[in-house]
């Protein structure tokens, strides 16, 4: 099954080189009336925000077609001290987006704040029952050290119209996806992550068992992955040359969740172990496994694959 980027789910392109983040996050604009979309993102460290340019996601799904990535049938199952309570660090229009970045120090005072600024933009709290969980997400994640939000509020019109997605560059030495925020508004619904790393998640068992410790009781898929290039990943994002070099194995892979929005935790991955090659899905009638061999890997894919593993090139495996 072909991978690719729906229009009816989340969705995100991750770059990452083990030292930082660049997140792309995708806006959905369904809507009968005009209204707005307010989305409310946790950051590990305090993130550059800027506008994407062109179509990402339309350039993400070329370039899944091209290296034909493909998805899994689901298998796996999870099982203060004196400063301002809110810190307005960035307050902008960018695009069609408005952008407030704030850092959290208190939690009794932000829910004085999240009241005010949410009234701010017209909305007002009966219109807001659905954010009921609001206050114990965000202190859920104070607790754990992270007090950095992003407010990112978008006006919708009735017509359809594209809106330029947002990105979000942030110090952090983990693969990081919001996860918990969803569980705000609950229900169910898609999740499909665009990661490009340097190479690919779900070959280390201590990498499985946290992704399935993630999510809830439903199926989740990983793809297979392909090495990809800096001339490749330049019309998905411009800057690629600060994130990676020409030297340096690339990896495009994909993370899709359908169920409901119930997440254990946020995707937070320690990456420092990742396997620098390729992971290939092998066609059974009767579903999919690993394969053990190297058919329908590069020439690259190849020399990587080797070069993580000596040994077997030594005995000509």
């Amino acid at each position: 099954m072909n991978a690719q980027v729906s229009e009816d789910s989340q969705k995100a392109i991750i770059f990452h080189n083990k030292k930082e983040e660049v997140l792309i996050l995708g806006t959905e604009l369904k809507a009968t009336k005009e209204t707005g979309i307010l989305e409310f993102i946790p950051f590990p460290s305090e993130p550059e925000v800027s506008l994407a340019k062109g179509n990402p996601f339309e350039e993400v799904n070329n370039l899944l077609r091209i290296k034909r990535i493909e998805i899994e049938v689901p298998i796996y199952k999870g099982g203060g001290g004196g400063a301002e309570p809110v810190e307005i660090r960035l307050s902008q229009k960018i695009g069609l987006h408005d952008v407030t970045a704030i850092k959290i120090n208190d939690i009794n005072g932000f829910n004085n704040w999240v009241i005010d600024f949410l009234d701010k933009k017209g909305i007002k709290k009966i219109e807001i029952k659905a954010l009921k969980n609001f206050s114990a997400i965000a202190e859920d994640y104070i607790k754990r050290g992270i007090q950095y939000f992003v407010f990112d509020y978008v006006e919708v019109k009735k017509e359809a119209r594209f809106i330029e997605p947002l990105i979000y560059r942030f110090k952090t030495d983990r693969l990081y996806y919001p996860l918990k925020t969803s569980n705000i508004i609950g229900g169910v619904g898609k999740v499909e992550l665009v990661l490009i790393l340097p190479g690919t998640i779900g070959i280390n068992e201590e990498e499985r068992k946290k992704i399935i410790e993630t999510f809830p009781k439903d199926e989740f898929s990983l793809s297979s992955s392909s090495k990809v290039y800096l001339k490749e990943l330049k019309p998905i994002y411009e800057k690629v040359e600060d994130i990676f070099t020409e030297k340096d194995k690339i990896y495009l892979q994909m993370l899709r969740y359908e169920g409901r929005y119930e997440f254990r935790d946020d995707l937070n991955l320690d990456i420092s172990k990742i396997a620098p090659y390729a992971r290939k899905i092998e066609r059974f009638y009767y579903g999919y496994d690993y394969r053990s061999f190297l058919d329908d890997f590069s020439i690259d894919e190849i020399n990587d694959y080797y070069e993580a593993h000596p040994e077997l090139r030594k005995r000509g495996k």
